[in-house]
């Protein structure tokens, strides 16, 4: 993208990774081969990608960036913890399933132990108390991924 003559809060703006900044760039005319290449390759990351539960990004079907991973783990049963940069309080790890979308997941604050908001449809009762033992079992490491990349501190649980 051509974006020498952009203040950096206008290039903010042009974000190519969401499509408001792709459309914006490209109603100015600012997008370029490389722009282009490089959507087509997320887009081919998404659709053929292997280990995808351990990159620390993740893609939509049309190339656009969902979400960045500051710190995650895979576990058995096509589980993976993740925390997110710059995410909110209180501190919390979002639980993915391997097999379903990446905006149905199990919110599970850290300091409560607790799970937040409603429940995807993937997770039953049965699950949310496998997924509940997991964070009590590794409670440390995720603490750990909060802090690392929060700077909040975070009560342990007992």
């Amino acid at each position: 993208m051509k974006d020498d003559d952009l203040t950096p809060y206008e290039q903010a703006g042009r974000n190519l990774g969401e499509p408001a900044g792709w459309q914006l760039a490209e109603d100015e005319g600012r997008l370029e081969a490389q722009d282009v290449l490089q959507r087509l390759a997320s887009m081919a990351l998404y659709e053929f990608g292997e280990n995808k539960d351990d990159w620390p990004t993740a893609f939509d079907e049309e190339g656009f960036l969902t979400s960045l991973t500051a710190e995650g783990k895979s576990f058995d049963g096509g589980i993976s913890i993740r925390v997110w940069p710059n995410d909110h309080p209180p501190p919390h790890v979002h639980i993915l399933k391997k097999s379903e979308p990446d905006s149905e997941y199990v919110k599970i604050n850290l300091e409560t132990g607790e799970s937040e908001g409603a429940l995807p449809s993937w997770a039953n009762q049965k699950q949310l108390k496998n997924i509940k033992a997991l964070i009590v079992k590794h409670h440390e490491l995720f603490v750990g991924w909060w802090q690392k990349n929060h700077g909040d501190t975070v009560t342990i649980l007992d």
